[in-house]
């Protein structure tokens, strides 16, 4: 876990939200920090406090007048252990969206579509065994969750954004992706790109050695 990812999220919201994971008995057995839409664990460190934060990770002081802390017991209504029994993984997602500076994963759960923001996957470490899981808050919320092998990494949130501009901007992105596809199907072409599939040239530019060939003959 790159925890310096993880207080550059908080910085980047302006918010420092640090969990504590208790037992039955009510002793603290992990903390969680993130920025209030995503959470991360804190392992191999002794009991953090908030000040704790800011100063292991160098936030200035008024960087810290701008930012709210909260320094509390980890939700009930989210399962915070590393196995749930009706968990679904969920397939990796093929496409990012941009909207409105944030780059969006769309991810097909039994409620539908949701997406999390690709920025509270850059923390996890192994991003190659990475897997992402549908869980349900007691409320019935879907949230994500992230695990490496058995271990949970990472606990993240969807984000609303399925509003009426967004979807209107996805079916114009859509429309435009299929023309473009239907022209590519019936060899509709500009010269220029007719050009360059007649030399074999799909590139911008020339490695040096074609250059070189190129200049001799």
């Amino acid at each position: 876990m790159k925890l310096k990812k993880v207080a550059a999220l908080c910085c980047q919201e302006g918010a420092v939200r640090l969990f504590d994971q208790t037992d039955a008995s009510g002793e603290v057995v992990r903390q969680w920090l993130g920025d209030g839409r995503a959470a991360y664990p804190i392992d191999g460190m002794p009991y953090m406090e908030t000040d704790n934060i800011c100063t292991m990770f160098d936030i200035p002081e008024k960087k810290q007048e701008k930012m709210t802390f909260r320094h509390v017991a980890a939700t009930w209504d989210i399962n915070w252990k590393d196995d749930d029994p009706v968990e679904r993984e969920l397939q990796d997602p093929a496409l990012c969206v941009r909207y409105e500076g944030r780059e969006l994963l769309p991810l097909r759960t039994s409620d539908g579509i949701v997406f999390i923001q690709e920025k509270y996957l850059t923390p996890l470490d192994e991003r190659d065994y990475m897997r992402l899981y549908q869980r349900r808050s007691r409320t019935g919320g879907v949230y994500i969750a992230e695990k490496v092998g058995m271990m949970l990494q990472a606990v993240i949130m969807p984000v609303d954004v399925v509003q009426d501009d967004f979807v209107d901007g996805l079916g114009e992105l859509t429309e435009m992706c299929r023309s473009a596809l239907l022209r590519k199907k019936s060899g509709i072409q500009t010269e220029v790109v007719r050009a360059e599939q007649d030399e074999g040239q799909d590139t911008l530019f020339r490695e040096d050695g074609e250059a070189e060939a190129g200049e001799e003959s």
